[in-house]
């Protein structure tokens, strides 16, 4: 009689996507709860959550926020034949995808988004290959400070090309092209400039914005640093930022960090997603 398997080599879902969260710490406490969140189990499914336009006291506000998650195998019929033991779990290929969207987003009255919306597709990896992790349908449109727009161009093109740690280091080592310069961020806070592939305790910190700038006229005292604009006596406003594993990636397309009379922390339209095979071998 053929020994039991109990434990089979098999691949472990992982994937989540949240709308909007705010922590006001000053000048009163006020946490405003996860707005619109999915997130998916180890053996995969689909989630999808829908959260309608709401007012969080004078701090912020949204329209419709959407987020979902789903991971399964690519092809379904291989999945029926895993559960008849006529294929292996970890031998049929699967993708995970998480999205979230951000309708008309306001903080403090300033600062409008008319769209904030991510999306990352994720693939088993091939053998002892990094899995490809890439972009998908990310926007930051209709973004207003005051009475002045931005207009935000994102790298989805290097992103596409550069879908795993290893590329986007042999593409770093082999020259950014212009225009590409600022994608990486420094692993040490100290820094001021990327000299060298800035990998820390195996993460990368980039961003997907390749370009700000005034659409029209210029706010009076705002300033633009790479992918973070500072306005004063508001606080910074950080765009497209992303966090990259050799098996995952984690984005966040908007993030302010409150620094006026108001202090705390806002973020909206954000994700990951990762997985892999277990046990490795």
């Amino acid at each position: 009689m053929p020994k039991l398997q109990l434990h089979p080599r098999r691949y472990v879902f992982r994937g989540h996507s949240i709308g909007v969260t705010a922590h006001i710490r000053r000048p009163e406490k006020h946490l405003v709860d996860v707005q619109g969140c999915s997130a998916l189990p180890v053996v995969g499914g689909h989630h999808e959550s829908k959260v309608k336009a709401k007012q969080h006291k004078a701090w912020v506000s949204h329209g419709p926020i959407a987020t979902s998650a789903h991971g399964d195998y690519v092809d379904a019929e291989a999945g029926v034949r895993t559960t008849l033991g006529t294929a292996r779990f970890d031998e049929v290929p699967t993708e995970t995808r998480v999205t979230a969207s951000v309708r008309d987003l306001v903080v403090l009255g300033r600062v409008h988004i008319g769209l904030a919306a991510m999306g990352l597709i994720s693939r088993s990896a091939v053998g002892a290959a990094q899995p490809v992790i890439l972009l998908d349908g990310c926007r930051l449109d209709d973004i207003r400070i005051d009475n002045s727009r931005l207009k935000i161009t994102l790298a989805d093109d290097l992103y596409r090309e550069c879908n795993t740690l290893e590329l986007l280091a042999a593409k770093h080592a082999a020259g950014l092209p212009a225009g590409h310069a600022g994608i990486l961020l420094p692993a040490d806070s100290k820094a001021t400039k990327v000299t060298s592939f800035p990998i820390a305790t195996g993460t990368v910190k980039c961003t997907i914005v390749r370009k700000i700038a005034w659409d029209g006229e210029k706010h009076p005292t705002a300033k633009i640093h790479g992918h973070v604009v500072y306005v004063p006596n508001f606080g910074r406003i950080y765009f497209g930022e992303m966090f990259v594993t050799d098996h995952s990636r984690r984005l966040v397309m908007v993030r302010f960090q409150l620094g006026s009379e108001v202090g705390g922390e806002i973020t909206a339209a954000c994700g990951e997603t990762n997985g892999g095979t277990f046990p490795p071998t």
